[in-house]
């Protein structure tokens, strides 16, 4: 059966990790995602329910209308801004620091794609390393783009400070 026809999550968990305990979920995320062997593999394993959401119900119907690229963009942004700045930071920055929030998580989504899109594009494989160096390799990955974020977002808040 192809992957494209599991419409129920249970199906789709089963599809992506073999089983749907939680013990498997967590090991998913932990350590498959982190000895992928790119950062598209990591993706296909982290966060499966959420991940599941967002092909079938926001990156599939998008398919014949917007270019794949476009769809990974604009998927990563959606899941940035929903899952980690809206539900997570939002309130968090609300209730500790009575302050808001500069979406940190939606622009630090955004370079994730960016450079998974270019790591496919220039073929970037781990697969002849050890799961050790592939989990150091994903690693540099969310950090780098984390890096960038950080350094746009201050940037842009300087920006803002001297308007």
């Amino acid at each position: 059966m192809k992957e494209n026809s599991h419409k129920t999550l249970k199906h789709y968990i089963h599809l992506r990790l073999g089983s749907g305990s939680i013990h498997d979920i967590l090991k998913s995320m932990f350590v498959k995602a982190f000895q992928a062997k790119s950062a598209k593999e990591f993706w296909n394993y982290w966060n499966p329910v959420f991940g599941y959401y967002m092909l079938f119900y926001f990156y599939k119907p998008l398919t014949n209308k917007v270019p794949r690229a476009i769809r990974v963009i604009a998927t990563f942004t959606v899941s940035g801004f929903f899952l980690h700045d809206l539900l997570f930071w939002w309130p968090f920055c609300w209730v500790i620091a009575y302050k808001t929030h500069f979406p940190l998580g939606t622009i630090w989504f955004i370079f994730l794609a960016i450079i998974m899109l270019l790591l496919e594009k220039i073929g970037f494989s781990t697969e002849k390393y050890s799961p050790e160096i592939r989990v150091l390799v994903n690693f540099i990955y969310l950090s780098f783009a984390l890096g960038l974020t950080l350094l746009v977002a201050g940037g842009i808040k300087l920006f803002i400070h001297y308007c």
